[in-house]
């Protein structure tokens, strides 16, 4: 619904990207209000691990975002090629995992300014040409102020939606968590946790089938990854990571082992 330029800002002699409103975008007063809400939702955020937005204003009677220029990929088309080729290893699940470790930085912070994501997924998340991992379209994001919305009006990618929000029941940081789980499980194994062909049979899916055990598809990596992601998927939001502090406290250290492992395997 919205076009993105490559632009120059004169005031600031920078590269940026200008995102307006397509012409083929309906007038929409919903579709407007996640215009604007994701300007508002990343625009108070200032990470190193989350897309930049510079402005959010109105020209001519269209309203436009400047953003952060972002070169590289993102994590589904990283998994995309890197599936065609036929490329999976332990290396490259140690490189995803630093991808997922360095969202979850930019997702704590967010969740402690308040604001929710709500829609975690490889396709919102981007990595530079650095290798930085960056998240990205906050059009679904929950600011401060905002309350939960009642079952009915299910906001986000439905295959990674946590069960709290199907049930219509309280909405915190968990539910990003749980999108978060969903996301390490498909990059590391090129299949979602959860399947259906109709939004009814993936709600069932979702509130009362468990996925396939991680060590099943993936025997290669270490037991601790299946712990990590079992328990970011649990259905229970009270079992899940409190927070993704304390999923950080758990992921960080068996990136670097894996890290370390892949250096010590390359000389």
């Amino acid at each position: 619904m919205t076009v993105d330029y490559r632009a120059n800002d004169p005031a600031t002699g920078r590269t940026v990207v200008l995102t307006i409103p397509s012409e083929d975008s309906p007038d929409s007063p919903i579709l407007l209000a996640r215009f604007y809400r994701e300007a508002r939702a990343a625009g108070a955020l200032q990470h190193p691990n989350i897309i930049a937005i510079y402005d959010l204003g109105v020209d001519r009677g269209s309203p436009f975002i400047t953003s952060e220029l972002l070169e590289g990929s993102t994590l589904e088309q990283i998994m995309e090629r890197e599936k065609s080729e036929g490329t999976q290893s332990t290396k490259s699940a140690a490189t995803f995992l630093d991808y997922i470790l360095q969202v979850s930085r930019g997702l704590a912070f967010a969740h402690q300014k308040g604001i929710l994501h709500r829609d975690v997924r490889p396709g919102t998340i981007f990595v530079t040409k650095t290798g930085t991992a960056k998240l990205t379209n906050f059009a679904f994001a929950r600011l401060p102020q905002a309350t939960s919305r009642p079952y009915g009006n299910l906001v986000g990618t439905i295959d990674y939606l946590a069960p709290e929000i199907m049930c219509g029941d309280h909405v915190d940081g968990k539910a990003d968590i749980w999108a978060l789980g969903c996301t390490m499980y498909e990059v590391l194994t090129y299949t979602r946790p959860f399947h259906g062909e109709k939004m009814t049979e993936w709600m069932f899916s979702i509130m009362s089938q468990e996925p396939k055990p991680l060590r099943e598809l993936r025997p290669d990596l270490h037991l601790e990854i299946d712990e990590i992601v079992r328990r970011a998927l649990k259905k229970d939001r009270h079992e899940r990571y409190k927070n993704a502090e304390r999923l950080i406290a758990d992921l960080e250290p068996v990136v670097l082992r894996m890290q370390s492992a892949a250096s010590a395997a390359a000389e």
